[in-house]
């Protein structure tokens, strides 16, 4: 499945005026109200006069997923609180690749520079070499 972001643009001297930007961007999700909400300026609330369907390139997606669970058998709690697991994936998530070891946020957000910019492509042979 393509991923598809509406680019739209209202008017740029109301926007101005207001202080807010004239262009967003809305990230279209197949199963939500994004198109209707592309209609519409965010910051302002002017409607759009103009609206850009782009295909996004398969560059690698970043996330960060937290690893906090609970021992329902042992009834602890807590367990690698303020710990994050690393993810990559392809624009549609139909490939997603998740860390094998739990990192403190300042250390995940490090990790993810490893990643900014790469095609999915590239972005998975970085992750093979660093053994994630």
């Amino acid at each position: 499945m393509e991923k598809i972001v509406l680019v739209a643009d209202s008017n740029d001297e109301n926007a101005r005026e207001k202080g807010v930007p004239s262009i967003w961007h809305t990230v279209v999700h197949g199963h939500t109200n994004s198109r209707e909400r592309a209609k519409i300026n965010p910051w302002n609330q002017d409607e759009a006069i103009y609206e850009k369907r782009c295909f996004l390139m398969d560059d690698c997606v970043i996330s960060v997923r937290p690893a906090r669970y609970e021992d329902r058998i042992g009834k602890s709690q807590d367990y690698n609180k303020d710990r994050y697991f690393i993810e990559i994936a392809n624009q549609d998530g139909s490939i997603i690749f998740s860390s094998h070891k739990v990192y403190p946020w300042d250390k995940v957000l490090e990790l993810s520079t490893y990643f900014r910019g790469l095609s999915f492509t590239a972005a998975t042979r970085v992750w093979k070499v660093k053994n994630f």
